[in-house]
């Protein structure tokens, strides 16, 4: 089972303009005002901010293992030795080039890891300078796993298969471990809020997903990138040798019980595919196809101007409004 969730950062920004063509020139001649608006904007935050903020809030929820940072594809710490404790060390990292990236940048990734109560979490910040006008400046995913439910090492498949099926069929166990990752989402979200008392902070989602099994395919699909929706960072970074094993054992185990929980299911890609309770779920995607974004979508390359809040202007609706995604995600569309 997948546990995953993001919050999103709201920040203020300013617009960016575009250069004046000759139509808007001859309305400027006239007394008039063209809007050389474009649907993108510029956050008013450095990369200083960000970092600084993110220290803060990963304290006060207990994080303090680092994983990796980069910034405009410069890689400014990476932990390959896996040492425990070691965020003062990424921070050190960052300060010892703050005068490259500490105001100018494009794109911040800070990767960190969390052990709670039986979950294991890989949380990563994602930030843009510029970004589309409604989409947030920070994106936060939080992704974890059931920490009995991981494999083994020199774990064989079927000696997973026994040990993880009596947890796949306990409901009331499956239904704590959500409960659980609902409240470590929020405590996320609480956290950055109070590091970024001007910044507007709210939970995008918070879900239990379950992987609908496929058959064996000849070849593996290559991982989306990190900026795509259906990406999942705890997949990047410990991919399961045994999830093909572990998702016939939960889909099994879901539809032994007499009322499926309303669980989130997925495909192998992390498509949104339907809810666990939905009539005829077991025999394919209940979702409507518009639902179904397509797997190179961007959520930086959204223009959709009924798309987020913006924090200038509260009276706009969410732009997660669209379509419900499993829960609270909201689904996009492209052009």
């Amino acid at each position: 089972m997948k546990l995953f969730g993001a919050v999103a950062v709201f920040v203020h920004a300013k617009d960016i303009l575009r250069e004046p063509r000759f139509l808007d020139k001859l309305k400027s001649a006239f007394g008039g005002r063209p809007d050389l608006r474009t649907e993108h904007v510029r956050a008013s935050i450095e990369a200083t901010a960000i970092i600084e903020a993110a220290r803060d809030a990963l304290r006060r929820i207990g994080v303090s293992n680092a994983v990796s940072l980069v910034i405009d594809d410069t890689v400014l710490f990476h932990d390959r030795a896996g040492h425990p404790d070691d965020l003062g060390d990424l921070l050190l990292a960052f300060h010892d080039n703050e005068s490259v990236f500490g105001q100018g940048f494009r794109e911040i990734r800070l990767v960190v890891e969390h052990h709670d109560a039986g979950l294991h979490y890989v949380i990563e910040l994602q930030g843009r300078s510029e970004h589309p006008r409604n989409a947030p400046a920070v994106r936060v995913l939080i992704s974890g796993r059931i920490e009995a439910l991981l494999p083994a090492p020199g774990e064989d498949a079927e000696s997973y298969r026994k040990r993880a099926e009596p947890l796949g069929k306990d409901e009331k166990e499956i239904e704590l471990y959500r409960r659980q990752h609902a409240a470590f989402v929020e405590r996320v979200r609480d956290a950055l809020a109070a590091a970024m008392p001007t910044a507007r902070v709210e939970v995008e989602v918070a879900e239990s997903r379950i992987v609908r099994p496929e058959p064996p395919r000849r070849r593996e699909l290559a991982p989306p990138r990190h900026d795509r929706r259906t990406y999942d960072p705890y997949d990047a970074y410990y991919p399961n040798p045994l999830g093909g094993v572990l998702n016939h054992v939960l889909w099994g185990g879901l539809f032994s019980l007499f009322m499926p929980p309303h669980i989130t299911i997925v495909g192998a890609d992390n498509r949104f595919e339907g809810h666990a309770d939905d009539p005829g779920i077991e025999n394919g995607p209940t979702a409507s196809d518009h639902a179904l974004p397509s797997g190179d979508a961007s959520w930086w390359d959204d223009d959709d101007a009924a798309a987020g809040p913006d924090v200038d202007e509260p009276e706009r609706g969410s732009w997660w409004d669209d379509l419900d995604w499993g829960g609270g995600w909201r689904v996009w569309t492209f052009p």
